[in-house]
């Protein structure tokens, strides 16, 4: 399916042919949020759903709560104006909470001919969280023939744009089959900076935040609904896909949330172009037939195709910069050639073919993070992730995090250095710093159990401050290496700011809300 940008409305719905005699119908269905500046709370512009999809943003949940300082937070009405933080005028204010959007399906899944197609638009500034009620289900499949469920996620972030896709667990039922697919395109935008002689170019630099998108994107899947229904399923596919697109400084990114066009025509480049009327016969004329057949036999030796990629990747919004998946697919075994000799067999318990490697874990998810606000957040799992210290011949019970198996991964991805030009033909200056990698990180997990996960998931954004292990107290020779050691641990944990937390979810109240 070839992504769409997200900046056209939602046409007609579409009808994908899925056998010989079913149809199935694809719901279109749109999402749009927007923010006037970084300070406002985001607001949906429009919305639309259809079955089996319904998307609900209830006013409970994105009532507008005083934005107090950090360190005001839980302190009485009454004491506020006479508390010390109150005075000081540098006191960090937390930023609005993202709007909240719940994503429900109806009878609590999908059925084997349900191919729902899904729109997130985030405008600049913008922030949504979207969660889910329960899980989503993906019930049985009338034969092992049949096409699989699948649901399509397209969703654009502009720049300082922030997406945390929280979404249900999909719940693989028996003999069901799935393909999930959540194409995401990450806008940026440089900030274009005139420099005149003698002036120095480091002197008002822009905050990157507000040229980056971020995204916290989370897909989980659960094989059952309990011990009788472990890893029965018979597919279940999952496919995560970033591109990029830079956008041009002199554009507002709230107006092309979509993938870059490429201009038309100026009407003085088409005059230019233009050969006057009985030019082009006269030349013809004087060069003679031969000419002719040489440049035809020269244009159909040398014929400049585009690559198919590259036609994609522009039509898509940009170019892929990461990939991830995983597919889990039940290979029966063949049957045998010759009949058993016994004439009486017992009834053996079903069991998939992929069952045995994935015990004893029954869930198993994915989170990728990425974006200049989710920095302190990829610190926090990495620092939580290097602590972690695994032997030859350690019980699983002893091992940190038990019973979740986890890992993080960092990636470097680097950003494309493009300079745009502006109309006025005056040449932008792109900083050397804005040259660099950007980092996102992919956490893989496994539990045995989907309340360990989401409590595993919840503790990823606290951020643990881990004490100083007694294998770093044996390698201090005396008091002065230990504080040293000691003030060394404290600067790594000394993080000026705002937490995880409430840059992300704008307080307390929406991050419990999000894990409940």
């Amino acid at each position: 399916m070839a992504f769409q940008p997200a900046a056209a409305q939602p046409q007609s719905p579409r009808v994908v042919i899925t056998g010989a005699a079913t149809s199935a119908v694809v719901s279109q269905n749109y999402l749009r949020a927007s923010a006037r500046s970084k300070t406002s709370l985001t607001q949906i512009d429009s919305l639309r759903a259809s079955y089996p999809l319904k998307l609900l943003s209830p006013s409970s949940a994105n009532t507008s709560t005083t934005r107090l300082p950090v360190n005001l937070i839980g302190v009485r009405p009454q004491d506020i104006e006479t508390h010390d933080t109150y005075k000081h005028q540098s006191s960090m204010v937390l930023p609005p909470p993202p709007r909240i959007v719940y994503m429900i399906t109806y009878g609590g899944g999908l059925l084997a001919d349900d191919h729902p197609d899904l729109k997130f638009v985030l405008t600049r500034h913008a922030k949504l969280l979207v969660l889910g009620q329960g899980n989503t289900k993906i019930y049985k499949a009338p034969n092992s023939e049949h096409p699989p469920a699948s649901q399509t996620l397209h969703s654009t972030v502009a720049p300082g744009g922030v997406l945390l896709f929280l979404g249900p667990a999909v719940v693989a039922c028996e003999d069901s089959s799935v393909f999930l697919r959540h194409e995401i395109l990450l806008q940026a935008q440089r900030k274009t900076k005139r420099i005149a002689p003698g002036v120095d170019s480091n002197d008002g630099e822009d905050d990157p935040n507000d040229e980056l998108p971020n995204c916290v994107v989370l897909d989980w899947i659960t094989g059952g609904r309990g011990e009788d229904e472990r890893w029965l399923g018979r597919r279940s596919e999952w496919r995560l896909i970033v591109r990029w697109s830079e956008l041009d400084p002199s554009s507002n990114a709230a107006d092309l949330p979509s993938n870059l066009s490429s201009p038309a025509p100026s009407q003085d480049a088409m005059m230019n172009n233009t050969t006057p009327a009985g030019q082009g016969d006269r030349n013809t004329k004087e060069h003679g037939e031969g000419d002719e057949e040489e440049k035809e036999e020269e244009e159909e030796e040398f014929v400049d195709e585009e690559d198919p990629r590259d036609v994609a990747d522009r039509e898509a919004g940009g170019p892929v910069i990461f990939r991830d998946g995983f597919l889990i697919e039940h290979n029966p075994a063949p049957p045998r050639k010759k009949p058993s000799t016994t004439t009486t067999t017992l009834p053996q318990p079903k069991m998939t073919s992929y069952a045995p490697s994935l015990y004893p874990h029954s869930t198993i998810g994915s989170l990728f993070i990425m974006g200049p606000k989710t920095e302190r957040l990829q610190r926090s799992i990495l620092r939580r992730f290097e602590r972690m210290t695994i032997y030859p011949g350690q019980k699983p019970e002893q091992r940190a995090d038990f019973p979740i198996l986890w890992s993080a991964t960092v990636v470097q991805v680097p950003r494309p250095a493009v300079a745009y030009t502006s109309s006025s033909a005056e040449a932008s200056s792109v900083p050397r710093r804005k040259l660099a990698t950007m980092k996102a990180m992919v956490v893989k997990m496994a539990s045995q159990g989907t309340e360990q996960m989401q409590d595993f998931l919840k503790s990823l954004f606290e951020e643990h401050k881990g004490d100083q292990s007694q294998a770093n107290n044996l390698m201090d020779d005396d008091e002065d290496d230990a504080e040293a050691r000691r003030r060394k641990k404290e600067e790594e944990h000394k993080e000026e700011g705002l937490s995880v937390i409430d840059e992300l979810f704008g307080g307390r109240a929406v991050w419990e809300r999000a894990f409940r």
